[in-house]
């Protein structure tokens, strides 16, 4: 398990994805700062989870701890958005 896949750090998540998905499992990869713009991030989720989802081996979460300035509303949303684009059907 890779854990946290850093953006800020300069990782790509689906690239680390596309290099070692088969070896590795991964947790993280969406840049909480996105979190300042609800539609930013909704955007990243979208073209992130579904590639790290394919095959199994990805925990969706922020690359580092959630801002204090993000409200319980808006968590929530991320929460309701990591459920539907994280679904297996």
């Amino acid at each position: 398990m890779l854990n946290p896949i850093e953006v800020k750090a300069g990782m790509e998540p689906t690239e680390l994805k596309r290099q070692y998905g088969d070896r590795l499992g991964f947790h993280g990869g969406l840049n909480a700062v996105l979190f300042d713009d609800m539609d930013a991030m909704f955007a990243e989720m979208e073209r992130v989870i579904p590639v790290m989802k394919q095959g199994g081996g990805y925990i969706i979460s922020s690359d580092h701890s959630v801002p204090d300035s993000v409200s319980l509303e808006q968590f929530r949303a991320f929460v309701q958005k990591a459920k539907a684009l994280g679904r297996y059907e």
